[in-house]
């Protein structure tokens, strides 16, 4: 959205088209990322700009549909902002819907789901790999006297050898352990202990962890192509699928977002799910354009 907003305020520089251009021929995902915003806001038309005529008093109702393209141009520009943010500092990065194998310098091996990105930085006292967003399944080797660790924030999980996965999201980071033992800390208190079959949530905001129990086959279900959730939240349903969908979701309404919800989801078909989703709620999906929805109450 950045670009867009440089350019449509400087359409005549040659310079900042011509640096345009060489950001677009950098990759794929760049180009996408440019289709994406282009044609969201292709579709907010003019309707926020001012035009060469008489000035007259505009009907509220115009002001009203101004305040809301605008209001959806910042939604688009911070949906997009983290995703330039992570290409900056990450070694491995995946695009919407793209899962990856990253093998490790010590034969470690990471799982990267859609719309995920690490930053590694191994020593010899340590292997610390940072999870810049999204989530990872991560198959440990076993190194004496050289642990591994995943940050996330403020959260560190720490193990030697073992296979677990860790999800970040702006609420907190999940942890689920399918062998092994691992070690997290960054919440209040002592640090967490888990095993087999275990789960802990950290809050972001309050440090706090909330353990529970996972089916060790359930874990990372995303590497399959499947979602496998078990009273979630509508919101953090919607956040896995987004990674699997080439555009934005929102959910205006929070008390919606915060209702708890369980099932199988086929990754390969985001809108399907988010349409069954919407349904079992007793709201709906609106397409305002295939790059962007809107899931409501009805």
């Amino acid at each position: 959205m950045d670009w867009l907003l440089r350019l449509e305020a400087a359409p005549d520089d040659a310079e900042l088209k011509a640096a345009f251009e060489a950001w677009l021929a950098h990759s794929e995902a760049n180009r996408e990322a440019s289709r994406v915003m282009g044609h969201t806001w292709r579709r907010l038309g003019d309707v926020a700009r001012p035009t060469p005529v008489v000035r007259v008093a505009r009907p509220r109702w115009r002001r009203r549909v101004a305040a809301a393209a605008m209001a959806l141009a910042a939604c688009v520009a911070l949906y997009f902002f983290p995703a330039l943010q992570m290409r900056v500092l990450a070694d491995h990065m995946t695009g919407v819907a793209e899962l990856r194998e990253v093998v490790l310098e010590d034969g470690s091996v990471v799982h990267l789901d859609a719309g995920s990105a690490i930053a590694v930085k191994y020593a010899a006292a340590g292997r610390d790999v940072a999870l810049l967003g999204g989530q990872a399944f991560f198959e440990v080797s076993s190194l004496q006297g050289r642990p591994f660790r995943v940050r996330s924030g403020d959260v560190t999980v720490t193990v030697t050898g073992t296979a677990f996965s860790v999800r970040s999201s702006e609420r907190a980071v999940s942890v689920d352990v399918q062998s092994g033992t691992v070690e997290v800390s960054g919440g209040k208190g002592a640090p967490t202990v888990l095993t087999r079959g275990q789960r802990a949530v950290v809050d972001r905001a309050s440090g706090g962890i909330v353990q529970g129990e996972v089916a060790p086959a359930e874990i990372a279900s995303w590497r399959r192509r499947r979602l496998v959730v078990h009273d979630a939240t509508l919101d953090d349903v919607i956040e896995e699928l987004g990674r699997h969908h080439a555009g934005l979701i929102l959910l205006p309404d929070r008390t919606l977002g915060r209702q708890l919800v369980s099932g199988v989801f086929d990754l390969t078909r985001p809108v399907e799910a988010l349409t069954a989703l919407a349904e079992s709620q007793n709201g709906k999906l609106t397409e305002i354009t295939p790059y962007l929805l809107v899931i409501s109450g009805r």
